[in-house]
This record gives C-alpha cells, sequence and structure tokens, in this order.
C-alpha cells in the first residue's frame, strides 16, 4: 500500500534543504565559509546533522513506496513504520534548527541579509569576548605586582 503521508514530509524537508543551502551559498559567496566554521563550528555541525535528518524522510518514502525487503526482514517494511521514522526524522530536522528561524529566508535578498547578520553578529561576539579577556587580564597584572611600579632609575641610584 502506497502511503501519500510522505508528501508534505518530503515537501517541507525540500523547503529546509533549499533554505539552508541558500544560506550557505550566500556564506560562500561573501567568502566568509571558513571564518563561520571556525568561529562558529556547532553551527556547521548543526546544519549537518538537520541535512541529515532532512535527507532520510526522502530515502525512507522510496523503501516505502518501492516495497523493497530490507536485510534481515521477511517483508517489505510497514507503511505506518515508514511514516514514523519520516515524522521522526522530520522532528529531529525541526528540533536542531529550533534556533535558526532568523537564518532562512524566503528570498535571495533575504538569505544574504542573514547571512551577513550572522557573520557580523560572531564577530561582535569575538570582540566582546577579547575586550573581557584583556580586562580580566589588566586586573591580574595589577594584582601580581601589588599596585606599586618601580623605576629603573631609583634602583640604580642604590648601586
Amino acid at each position: 500500500m502506497i502511503s501519500y503521508i510522505h508528501i508534505p514530509v518530503l515537501a517541507i524537508c525540500f523547503f529546509t534543504l533549499l533554505f539552508m543551502r541558500r544560506w550557505w551559498q550566500c556564506i560562500d559567496r561573501l567568502g566568509l565559509t571558513h571564518e563561520v566554521g571556525r568561529r562558529a563550528p556547532s553551527l556547521v555541525q548543526g546544519d549537518i546533522l538537520a541535512a541529515t535528518f532532512a535527507i532520510l524522510p526522502f530515502l525512507i518514502a522510496a523503501v516505502d513506496w518501492s516495497a523493497v525487503v530490507l536485510p534481515g526482514q521477511s517483508v517489505p517494511t510497514p507503511s505506518w513504520m515508514a511514516v514514523v521514522l519520516s515524522l521522526s526524522c522530520l522532528g529531529g530536522c525541526v528540533f536542531v534548527l529550533r534556533n535558526s528561524d532568523g537564518r532562512f529566508a524566503g528570498n535571495w535578498t533575504g538569505t544574504r541579509e542573514s547571512a551577513l547578520r550572522t557573520v557580523a553578529a560572531l564577530r561582535i561576539i569575538d570582540a566582546a569576548e577579547l575586550a573581557h579577556a584583556l580586562g580580566v587580564l589588566q586586573q591580574h597584572e595589577g594584582r601580581d605586582t601589588g599596585g606599586r611600579t618601580m623605576e629603573v632609575n631609583a634602583q640604580e641610584m642604590r648601586k
């Protein structure tokens, strides 16, 4: 029996993959792929995981519609199980991308803008972390010397 419930799931997965690809193409056209990968490795890993979850319903639907008998089974996979697996993969994809709603836009202009916003936010975060680290370093330097400064001339006069 052919299950048509896969069609809306596949449509959602297709557009999710399309928007993800478009966003990464904009990052690549700006020449900032390595910078984004270096500054936000979890972003890259999350998108790879989400893309994997979004591709799996296509494979599951193909197995369901073609009635392929998988190794270790005597009959084809039941349609209800294939639908549950497809919906689970879609749920996993949505869960991984739960904080990415501002990144994906419906048009190229919005996608370019969100790519620029992401890169700018990553640069601002790095600058803030650097400023905080320098402030902490200055506090520790002041504490280690006890707040006293020694003059080179004063030490030489004692000799």
